[in-house]
């Protein structure tokens, strides 16, 4: 092999060597994303129906002016710049980070029935997290029809236990949510989790004036 064909073979090694290492994710990242806080770190109260001005007439539930409110919460995402190979500068293109879509999954934490869960719920959005920045966006939690299933209705309070009912006064519950974005200018999605304790009632039960 003369001298120029062993340099070259010898440069290919090396790009091969290079393009190997540049496949770990983690150094293909510019920046490092986080959920920072969910719900501004407090557990979450979800009333599964909302009462009117009117409670009960004649000593009888007044259900007409009853309504059910979806829940949104808020959700903070922290875009920290990072290459352990390029140092990326707050700012420099392909650093800032775009939140496409979620999903939300429930479990229950308070040894009920584990099948007495809100459904696995998909949403969009678009949250762009500039790098070096906080940016706050808003999800939806709990859509309307959850709250319309009947394991929901029936600890509203028609009927939870302490109305002299026969169901429980609460779901406790734990809502798991995964995020995938990407860079901006990039297609490469990545995921980011959290958690949040929620708690399903309806804590309106009270005698006729």
């Amino acid at each position: 092999m003369n001298r120029k064909l062993l340099l070259f073979a010898i440069t290919l090694g090396v790009f091969a060597v290079l393009v190997g290492s540049c496949e770990n994710e983690s150094e293909e990242n510019r920046a490092v994303v986080i959920v920072s806080s969910i719900n501004d770190n407090a557990p979450f109260f979800s009333d599964v129906l909302d009462q009117g001005d009117t409670l009960y007439v004649g000593g009888l539930p007044y259900t007409l002016d009853d309504f059910i409110r979806e829940d949104w919460i808020p959700v903070t995402f922290y875009n920290r710049p990072y290459n352990s190979i390029t140092v990326t500068q707050p700012g420099a293109p392909l650093s800032d980070f775009l939140i496409t879509r979620y999903r939300v999954e429930w479990r229950r934490v308070d040894g009920g029935n584990e099948n007495e869960v809100p459904p696995t719920y998909d949403g969009a959005t678009s949250i762009q997290v500039p790098s070096n920045s906080y940016v706050t966006g808003g999800i939806l939690l709990v859509p309307y029809e959850v709250k319309n299933l009947q394991f929901m209705q029936d600890i509203n309070y028609l009927h939870p236990v302490s109305a002299g009912g026969r169901f429980p006064d609460e779901y406790l519950c734990v809502a798991d949510i995964t995020f995938w974005g990407h860079e901006v200018g990039t297609k490469r999605e990545w995921p980011l989790s959290a958690s949040l304790t929620v708690n399903f009632a309806d804590a309106v039960v009270e005698s006729e004036d």
